[in-house]
Order: C-alpha cells, then sequence, then structure tokens
C-alpha cells in the first residue's frame, strides 16, 4: 500500500509497451505526426506501465455555484476549497521542483494537441497510436468501443470554445523516491464526428459542430525523467459546468 497525499491505493502492474515506433509524443513513440514537449527523457528500451489509479478527481467550485457561506453545505464547501488550494499550491511547487521548465499554459496547450491526436486516433481505429498515448486501461476502453462500432470515423476540430485550462495539480507521495504527478485539463472544443463513407457524398448537407466539452486526467511519475505524461482516463464534467453550457 502506497500513501498519496493521505490516500492509500495498491498499485498493479501493467503489461510492457513491447516495441517503440515513429515518433514522440509527450515522451512515448507514436505514429502520429505530433511533437509534444514533455519535460522527460524517453527510454528506448523496454519499460513497465503503471497504474495507481486517481489521487483526486476535486474540481474548484466557482464561488457563484456555491452554497451559501451562512450554511452548513456552505462552511464544508469552504474547508473542502481551501484544503484542495493548499495541496494544490504544494503540487504545484513539488513539480516545478522535478520538472525543470514546466509551466501550466505551455502543458494545457499541449495536452490539448495529445488529446486531438487521440480523437483521430480512435476514429481511425489507430490502436497503435492509443497505446503509445494512454495508460493501458485508458487504452483498452477505447479499443472496446472501437470493437463494437460498425464504422470508420472521420473526427475534426472546428474550434476551441475556450483555452484549454488546468483545472486541478496534484501529487502523490507512493515511496522514498517515487511521486507520482497528476494533472486535471478542461477541454472546450465544437467538434465534427461523421461515418468515412460519407465522404464522396458530395450532396449530403456539411454535418453541423457538436460542442463537447471534456476533463481530461495526465499522470506521469515526475521523479522518473524517464516517465512521459499519458492520459490516464476522463473524469465527469461537473453539474456547475454543464448549467453554464446551457
Amino acid at each position: 500500500m502506497a500513501s498519496v497525499i493521505g490516500l492509500r491505493f495498491s498499485g498493479q502492474r501493467a503489461p510492457l509497451l513491447l516495441r517503440p515506433v515513429a515518433t514522440r509524443v509527450y515522451g512515448l513513440s507514436t505514429t502520429k505526426q505530433t511533437a509534444i514537449r514533455h519535460y522527460s527523457q524517453p527510454r528506448h528500451d523496454h519499460f513497465a506501465i503503471n497504474e495507481y489509479g486517481l489521487i483526486s478527481t476535486h474540481v474548484p467550485v466557482p464561488w457563484r455555484y456555491r452554497p451559501s457561506i451562512f450554511s452548513l453545505a456552505g462552511v464544508e464547501s469552504a474547508r473542502m476549497h481551501f484544503v484542495e488550494t493548499l495541496r494544490g499550491w504544494f503540487s504545484y511547487a513539488t513539480m516545478m521542483y522535478h520538472l525543470s521548465g514546466w509551466r501550466k499554459g505551455a502543458f494545457a496547450t499541449q495536452a490539448e494537441s495529445l488529446c486531438e491526436a487521440m480523437n483521430e486516433a480512435f476514429a481511425e481505429g489507430d490502436v497503435k497510436t492509443l497505446n503509445a498515448m494512454c495508460f493501458p486501461s485508458m487504452a483498452g476502453n477505447l479499443k472496446n468501443d472501437i470493437k463494437r462500432r460498425k464504422a470508420t470515423l472521420d473526427w475534426r476540430k472546428v474550434r476551441s470554445v475556450t483555452p484549454p485550462k488546468i483545472v486541478q495539480i496534484t501529487c502523490g507521495r507512493l515511496a522514498t523516491d517515487m511521486t507520482i504527478g497528476q494533472v486535471i485539463v478542461r477541454i472546450d472544443q465544437e467538434q465534427i464526428v461523421t461515418p468515412a463513407s460519407t465522404r464522396s457524398l458530395a450532396s449530403r448537407s456539411p454535418p453541423k459542430p457538436v460542442r463537447v466539452t471534456e476533463y481530461i486526467v495526465f499522470q506521469r511519475l515526475i521523479t522518473d525523467p524517464a516517465s512521459p505524461w499519458r492520459i490516464f482516463c476522463k473524469i465527469g464534467v461537473p453539474k456547475w459546468d454543464q448549467a453554464i453550457q446551457k
């Protein structure tokens, strides 16, 4: 059992990444031509990908969506916000200490690019790229979805509705010289997804963009220079965020 900022998780050893491929994305090899600065030194030999679970799913709630401070719920909300804010400051300092040159704005922009590469790979059924940029459990879920669908898809980003934003930074100490970093990024885009079989239908009316808001979790071992950032999972969009978009 490993202590993670007051929480405890049991680490499970994941399968080996068996072979490298063409281009690096966040320190890993991938078939997508997407170069993203990752602040790590990627290994070229085989290494195990360990999953330790989510450290935290807390996303700060804007003041106007919190209960009144004069209610019990409001007091508890304020207490939780204070605790999570302190944890976030400590985690940010820890991240900066271990990852020289790491910046929130640059990371958020690069994270959005990585998610776009993941969406393209998923639409095309590119399993090799999904294995390269996602943790095994996330890649496995996407591969199962690919098997269940009946067609290859065309995915296209129309625009970013709002800039990508880091909403949580959390670090957890797993062992003496082993600290995991977790970053949750809010991505808000207009996207178009269509079956690839409709490409040649010139008379078909153009599809309408759909707004998609996602909270993407990234993790890596920040104490290991060879550990890359990978997509761990997606978490649900908070109710207050859903209300804003209506």
